[in-house]
């Protein structure tokens, strides 16, 4: 039965353990989503011209974040096709010669959403992916068509020509896996996959500084149904092995460490068992009529027979009477009976082992009718 109990034990506990630690065990750093920009900060999208020079760094009250549209035309090795996705969603019309920019602007009051999470920059094939366990929970109900958008982008990055773009966004990747109701706590793991950031170029170990993940949540609320921008977190990405945290480790770690003991206990209970508990047989006597020979062999613990009955239809002759038996020792017991039955005799035999406590053991010897 403990056998069964250690594999139940492991079976239930050992995929939460993995499941909770997956992301921090294989992290190659780790970075906290800080609290949401203030309400007065702005989101200002910029699609760059041919020239690169109309767009500028972020402004005290406007976080700045750079799109460019134009590698088919240039041969240049920073991505566009996430540029071209988000330009035909806003509707702009974006050329070669000017600038496009689209200002998105929070509205003064509460925080939309509270969110909170950790970016797990973790190794993978060639590259990299990001995994993000977050928690998120609206303040308002929002509207159906509430999303949040994940901008991976650099704080200056030169492409093969030599062309230089500040805040360049590499990735994009909208989110609607939350609830949208208010005071509803959504737990999700978002991931910006390895497969898309390495044909996005992002190359981590070449460039491992100064890149930085967005999250925009763009929709609307009950009381205000018009899409805007509803709330604005950012995070400098830590990409280097010293930035995972001891608190990251902290939490896996005495879950293993819980695991281990209660699975340790519970195989030295099984040894103490295994080399404690009496080995019990039973045979007819072969002079003596109506009479069964208990043979009880003790191990390393003393052991007190408390009691023995038969199950019916059998009947003992006279009560049992309790007795001790000293560790490493084989005594036979002789068990009467009133008369003899067809069924097989079953014993319901109680002891009180040392170390162990009290067990009942069921011996079942056939009936001695059955061979005639």
């Amino acid at each position: 039965m403990n056998k069964w109990l250690v594999c139940l034990v492991a079976v239930i506990l050992c995929p939460g353990f993995i499941a909770l630690s997956a992301a921090q065990q294989d992290a190659v750093a780790s970075s906290k989503i800080p609290a949401a920009l203030p309400v007065s900060e702005s989101l200002s999208e910029c699609f760059v011209d041919l020239d690169t020079t109309q767009c500028s760094a972020n402004s005290p009250s406007s976080l700045t974040l750079n799109w460019w549209s134009w590698s088919d035309e240039t041969g240049s090795n920073w991505p566009d096709d996430d540029a071209k996705a988000r330009a035909g969603e806003l509707g702009l019309n974006v050329t070669q010669n000017s600038s496009v920019s689209n200002i998105n602007q929070q509205n003064e009051g509460l925080p939309v959403i509270e969110l909170t999470g950790n970016l797990y920059l973790i190794s993978e094939l060639e590259g990299y992916r990001i995994e993000m366990p977050v928690e998120m929970t609206p303040n308002y109900n929002l509207t159906d068509s509430t999303i949040m958008y994940i901008f991976l982008s650099k704080d200056t990055a030169i492409d093969v020509h030599g062309r230089q773009v500040a805040n360049l966004i590499y990735e994009m990747k909208p989110e609607i896996s939350f609830s949208n109701q208010a005071n509803n706590t959504t737990s999700t793991t978002w991931i910006l996959a390895e497969s898309h950031l390495s044909a996005a170029g992002v190359d981590i170990d070449q460039h491992p500084y100064d890149w930085q993940v967005t999250f925009a949540l763009f929709g609307g609320t009950e009381q205000d149904n018009n899409t805007r921008l509803l709330s604005l977190h950012q995070v400098r990405l830590e990409t280097q092995t010293g930035s995972v945290e001891v608190d990251d480790f902290l939490v896996p770690i005495l879950a293993i460490a819980f695991a281990i003991i209660i699975i340790s206990t519970i195989l030295g209970n099984m040894y103490k068992e295994e080399h404690g508990m009496p080995i019990i047989t039973g045979y007819w006597h072969r002079e003596k009529d109506n009479c069964l020979v208990v043979e009880f062999t003790t191990k390393k613990q003393k052991m007190e027979i408390k009691s023995c009955v038969a199950e019916v239809p059998w009947k003992m002759s006279s009560r049992f009477k309790s007795r001790f038996i000293e560790p490493n020792q084989s005594v036979q017991v002789e068990v009467k009976f009133k008369q003899l039955d067809t069924s097989d005799c079953r014993l319901n035999i109680r002891l009180e082992v040392e170390e162990l406590g009290v067990w009942t053991q069921f011996l079942s010897i056939p009936s001695i009718l059955s061979d005639e």
